[in-house]
């Protein structure tokens, strides 16, 4: 159910949902939540179709394209151009250069995203494609009203979780969109060449999705046998690591409530372990629950003040912070960075911190910084940091135009 909600979430344009589904990497139900929203739309379009006399040819050609593979163009195009396109891009405009190569993470976390978005809007735009089935002539083009609905909701949508995802401003995310219509001749040629050759030029291809497939279901299978491994050794009370475990597990599929579960019943036979204390800080801290997660990670501290190498003292500087307390949330902080002074998150929350505590030109100073060692480091800094760094430019941008 968790799923579904996230997915509800970004259609109430929810950051932490999108997010949420991004970090799922649940790559494979963005696809069957694509493929159903898209099924269920073009066959209430071909509905509406068949109803209106004058149009009862088009409606022979949309059965068609579903015949044809359509689908399978359109995911092909999604997976292979598009959302490699959005990625590479993104990152170019975010100022970290024109690589081609992007991660497994990155792709899997937008394929997570924006699949299922696309999906449920499509969704969402069947109903009105059958209640207001009208057309509108917009110059030379003839349209459907659900069809432009349908059309302007994912273009919005679809801005708004390239933005989310990739940390962009709003300058910069119509800019990578604007560029992404320049793989729409690809598509193109997919429909009016690639699948008019012969069927054999396909069979590669087809081989490679089932192989992929395949993988898929073996790493899924094995998941779930050591998950119900994990359950079996849950029977024995006193095994505290096994609860710890599955914690883990549901926390990555963010499945907030179980992982809160498990780790407190980890908790509960072995309280004085600081890794079992810490994931439950950072379970409550990512449902927002700030006062449990404070809680959390001081015991955390207590009893391993070095946990993380020493990133526990960014976390309770943070979680003082989020809890109303700025001083402690500052000493906690300039501690942090007095031993990782490149770390942009700590030194964001300090800039946040000096903000509420009315320093606005050290703030200013910690914000700059960042930006700053932004430009001195690796990309690869760039990249795993992108959010704060993100932050840092936005919160800059906005003190100087208060």
């Amino acid at each position: 159910m968790t799923y579904i909600s996230d997915l509800l979430g970004t259609l109430a344009f929810r950051s932490r949902a999108i997010l949420a589904l991004s970090a799922r990497r649940a790559t494979v139900a963005g696809g069957i939540c694509f493929s159903v929203g898209y099924l269920l739309y073009a066959l209430v379009r071909s509905l509406v179709y068949a109803s209106l006399p004058e149009l009862i040819s088009q409606q022979s050609v949309w059965i068609g394209y579903i015949a044809g593979l359509q689908l399978f163009r359109i995911l092909l195009f999604l997976l292979v151009v598009y959302i490699p396109f959005v990625i590479i891009a993104s990152n170019a405009i975010a100022g970290e250069g024109l690589g081609l190569s992007i991660s497994k993470q990155e792709y899997q976390a937008h394929v997570s995203a924006l699949l299922p978005l696309w999906g449920a809007l499509s969704i969402f735009a069947a109903p009105l494609q059958w209640f207001v089935p009208h057309f509108l002539i917009i110059g030379f083009v003839e349209i459907s009203i659900g069809m432009l609905i349908r059309s302007i909701l994912i273009i919005a949508y679809t801005l708004w979780a390239i933005r989310r995802l990739n940390y962009l401003s709003l300058v910069q995310v119509l800019g990578m969109f604007a560029l992404s219509w320049f793989t729409f001749p690809v598509y193109y040629l997919l429909t009016s060449f690639l699948f008019a050759l012969p069927f054999f030029v396909l069979i590669p291809l087809i081989i490679l999705i089932s192989q992929w497939f395949r993988g898929y279901r073996v790493s899924q299978t094995r998941e779930r046998e050591y998950r119900q491994h994990l359950q079996s050794l849950t029977l024995n009370p006193q095994d505290a690591d096994a609860q710890y475990q599955l914690g883990l597990i549901y926390l990555k599929r963010r499945n907030l409530d179980g992982a809160r579960r498990y780790f407190e019943s980890a908790l509960k036979i072995d309280p004085g372990d600081a890794d079992y204390h810490y994931y439950l800080g950072r379970t409550h801290e990512l449902k927002g629950e700030w006062s449990p997660a404070l809680e959390q990670y001081e015991e955390t501290y207590r009893l391993n003040p070095e946990y993380g190498l020493g990133d526990i003292f960014r976390e309770v500087g943070k979680s003082y912070l989020h809890t109303g307390n700025a001083e402690k949330a500052m000493e906690f902080l300039k501690f942090f960075l007095s031993k990782r002074g490149s770390d942009p998150e700590g030194r964001y929350w300090l800039a946040v911190a000096l903000q509420k505590t009315g320093d606005t030109e050290q703030m200013r100073a910690q914000l700059h910084m960042i930006a700053e060692q932004a430009r001195s480091n690796p990309r690869f800094f760039r990249k795993e940091n992108r959010e704060w760094i993100y932050r840092a430019r936005t919160m800059i941008r906005d003190t100087y135009n208060s």
